[in-house]
């Protein structure tokens, strides 16, 4: 009966962790993933930094990983090809080496880019933008 009832709780127990991992799992992989190239030097991209945050804010509860890649300097490009390829973006990255200012909805499970964000979009547009691929 000990037996039957350990048996019990631990497949209850096991059934609460697959679960939560199953949660962990989806919360972890995200739905879009947004790219800002950036660089300190660049006009556009301080320009483009308010509106980027803006985009974040608007997303808010959405599956949608932003990520700021920055293109400074030696230090912080290096910064950004570990993330690049810990994201499997690399071939994205150096499709668009030493160019920045622009951000770039990338789908993360082709690793393709769905679409090209400029200056000329304002936080608005983004986030339209943003949304018709959820």
């Amino acid at each position: 009966m000990k037996s039957l009832k350990f048996l019990i709780v631990f497949l209850m127990l096991s059934v609460s962790y697959l679960s939560s991992a199953q949660k962990i799992k989806e919360i972890a992989s995200p739905q879009l993933i947004v790219v800002k190239f950036h660089a300190d030097w660049c006009r556009i991209c301080r320009v483009m930094g308010p509106v980027f945050e803006d985009l974040q804010n608007k997303m808010d509860g959405k599956n949608v990983l932003f990520i700021k890649l920055d293109f400074t300097n030696n230090q912080t490009k290096h910064q950004a090809q570990m993330l690049g390829d810990a994201l499997g973006i690399t071939p994205v990255l150096k499709k668009n080496y030493r160019r920045t200012g622009f951000i770039l909805i990338i789908d993360p499970k082709t690793k393709k880019v769905l679409q090209k964000l400029t200056k000329d979009d304002d936080v608005y547009a983004m986030e339209a933008k943003v949304k018709s691929y959820l």
